[in-house]
């Protein structure tokens, strides 16, 4: 027995049409007859996609600098590792590592 379609909110509807046949064809038979406000739901849409995009950006820097602290802490590491490098203590030169990782 198959979704009740008629009897669907438009929200209803749109997340169904998705995965139910006779949803996607009840929402296209509402969109044909003109029942249904489908540039309210482009604009949210579109909203949700400028959202998502900003998300991805912020997520994009965050990630940029995690590689850069990365790459800052491995010079560190590999500076506390030669024994010729006398500028700083091991432990300074691994404590300069241990904050470019937290």
């Amino acid at each position: 027995m198959g979704i009740p379609v008629n009897a669907l909110t438009e929200d209803e509807l749109l997340h169904y049409a998705g995965l139910d046949p006779d949803a996607a064809a009840e929402l296209t038979r509402r969109i044909a007859a003109g029942d249904m406000d489908t540039g309210a739901e482009l604009d949210e849409a579109l909203e949700e996609t400028r959202r998502l995009e900003n998300l991805i950006s912020d997520m994009d820097d965050d990630l940029e600098n995690l590689r850069d602290n990365a790459v800052e802490a491995c010079g560190w590491i590999r500076r506390a590792m030669d024994p010729d490098d006398e500028t700083l203590t091991r432990k300074q030169l691994l404590q300069k590592a241990l904050d470019r990782l937290e």
